[in-house]
């Protein structure tokens, strides 16, 4: 058959009629993409080749091995993904120099030009869904395939990550199952004087692999925008890029090389990270924007597998929808053992709901566990009462955070925080973190103050005037001397020097109330109900030596508003000074 614009894909068609028969569960955004699949094949615009994925097939069952050397067969998912890549096309009108027959002068004429229609994928699914591997196949096929002289780039958050990308392709070239690889590194490598003819044509040398034949070459790039821009990579393949900690969209960087050749074609496969509000996060909203229809893309292909809901944990037969290759690349066995663990072991509980089910989770949790930065349900007031403020100034001409420690019966402590940030550094934020500091400014928990650097004297003038309105009982304050000499005078100025303590940070100073401060939170006796303080903790990490002392940590500290600093500022002035409270 030829190019059709009624025609059904044919592997989709297998995919959507088991879907229907209820023999294949999917999510939601799943079943997005497959109406935005359904669109293209209504759309007599775009036209489906049946032949096209057809020849990828051939060239991977044929060429291509496993890391191992084993022969290497398409599971039907990959036959699905690969056929929404290489199977819609589209024509468009392009005038194009075509030189006169004499071989003098020229002229332009107006031709139809086809065109494949999807140059960008993202793949989100599941650890153990052989997502490397997939990546390798579309490197071996456009290095190989393409006549034309190419630049291809295999991309990760490491180095010795993305040649994992290259490993079963080596693997490939070694063994030579196939014919066109047979004919391909037939002769010696160190046949370096002699004809060309008795050369291997495809060789993997110390820059990736290259295809001598076209003086194509398949290389590693470092994940950073430096590296990345400039280049004209043909194929791009970026694996994890939501598993790192990443400041900007490499995907972007990319893009804006390769849209200067036609074709290209960019895959970008990861699993679900534990990274929140990062750059992956705003990537992700443009994704749902276009699988919601706000966006029209049909360049882009989404398969985005994960659970819909969190209680779907505990159906085995629903885990198929966040890896669809359960029981070919990886064994139900392997997912009950980290289902177990899980339910075991709360710190690897969020890397194991990412990673193994797509159900993304509220930032790192080194130090508190998931379930211990849960917000009280019930909003409480603490009018009246006394209290311990924390003051945490230590990036005072970005943003300051404090935290209000409330003592309560039985051993419980209330808290209350509020932050301040420049306009500045809120304009700076990508959409995700910006989204995130919308929602607390909605809450009035954080203030946003103009210009690009904060004054001390405006920030203490607020938040004087937020403790006369809430008319909360200071009796206490700690603070960390570092950027605080201007307010702190000012404030023992007026509020006289009793209650005073200043916090020296350490692990000499913080060890011993960071623990303090975990038992409270693991008997939930920190009672929060404000999104912020349910933010500073989820990104809370204390690194500990081989003395078991502990120190915070805050990782990317100028993206984030830490308030568990100053909780442990208010806690350490709190414990030296018990009789004010009393």
């Amino acid at each position: 058959m030829s190019l059709s614009n009624t025609a059904t894909p044919k592997y989709y068609a297998q995919f959507r009629e088991r879907v229907l028969n209820r023999e294949i569960p999917v999510c939601e955004t799943i079943s997005m993409e497959m109406n935005r699949i359904d669109d293209l094949i209504r759309n007599p615009k775009y036209f489906y080749d049946d032949q096209a994925v057809e020849g990828y097939i051939r060239f991977c069952e044929n060429e291509l091995t496993l890391t191992d050397g084993t022969d290497l067969h398409l599971l039907d998912s990959f036959k699905l993904w690969a056929e929404q890549v290489y199977g819609w096309y589209f024509f468009v009108r392009r005038s194009v120099y075509q030189p006169n027959e004499d071989g003098h002068g020229g002229r332009y004429v107006t031709k139809v030009v086809k065109k494949r229609l999807t140059n960008k994928q993202y793949l989100i699914v599941g650890r153990g869904a052989s997502k490397t591997l997939y990546d390798e196949t579309h490197q071996a096929y456009g290095l190989v395939m393409d006549t034309s002289t190419t630049q291809q780039v295999a991309v990760a958050p490491t180095m010795e990550q993305a040649d994992e990308v290259l490993g079963p392709f080596r693997t490939a070239i070694t063994r030579s199952r196939g014919p066109l690889f047979k004919f391909l590194t037939m002769g010696s490598i160190q046949n370096t004087t002699g004809s060309k003819a008795n050369r291997p044509k495809l060789v993997s040398t110390k820059k990736g692999i290259e295809n001598f034949l076209t003086n194509s070459l398949l290389k590693i790039v470092p994940m950073t925008i430096p590296k990345l821009q400039g280049y004209r990579f043909k194929t791009a393949t970026v694996d994890e890029w939501l598993s790192c900690d990443i400041r900007e969209d490499p995907i972007g960087a990319i893009e804006q090389g390769s849209s200067k050749i036609s074709d290209y074609l960019i895959i970008a496969t990861s699993s679900e990270g534990t990274i929140r509000n990062g750059v992956g996060d705003s990537i992700k909203m443009e994704l749902m924007s276009i699988l919601k229809g706000e966006y029209y893309a049909p360049n882009v292909s989404i398969w985005w597998y994960k659970l819909d809901d969190l209680n779907e944990i505990n159906y085995p037969e629903l885990w198929v929808k966040a890896n669809p290759n359960l029981g070919y690349t990886v064994q139900f066995d392997t997912y009950h053992l980290d289902v177990e663990r899980a339910e075991n072991v709360p710190s690897a509980r969020n890397d194991i709901l990412a990673k193994r089910f797509g159900i993304p989770t509220e930032g790192y949790t080194y130090y508190f566990t998931y379930e211990e930065t849960l917000p009280q349900e019930r909003k409480r007031d603490y009018w009246k009462m006394p209290c311990s403020m924390g003051v945490d100034l230590s990036r005072g001409d970005d943003f300051c955070a404090f935290t209000f420690l409330f003592p309560l019966p039985g051993g419980a402590f209330g808290v209350k925080v509020r932050a301040y940030i420049t306009e500045r550094t809120m304009d700076r934020l990508h959409s995700a973190m910006h989204q995130k500091y919308r929602e607390f400014m909605e809450e009035g928990t954080l203030v946003v103050m103009p210009g690009t650097v904060l004054d001390m004297m405006e920030v203490y003038d607020d938040l004087d005037q937020f403790i006369l309105d809430t008319e909360y009982d200071v009796c206490t304050v700690g603070y960390d001397p570092y950027n605080a000499k201007e307010f702190m005078d000012r404030w023992e100025r007026e509020n006289g020097p009793y209650g005073i303590v200043k916090v020296i940070q350490g692990a000499k100073t913080e060890s011993v109330p960071l623990g303090e401060l975990k038992k409270l939170a693991f008997d939930r006796l920190l009672l929060f109900d404000e999104l912020l303080m349910v933010f500073s903790m989820g990104n809370c990490i204390a690194l500990v030596d081989t003395n078991g002392n502990r120190k915070l940590y805050k990782l990317r500290n100028d993206e984030k508003i830490d308030n568990v600093a100053a909780m442990m500022d208010a806690y350490i002035a709190y414990k030296q000074n018990p009789d004010a409270f009393y």
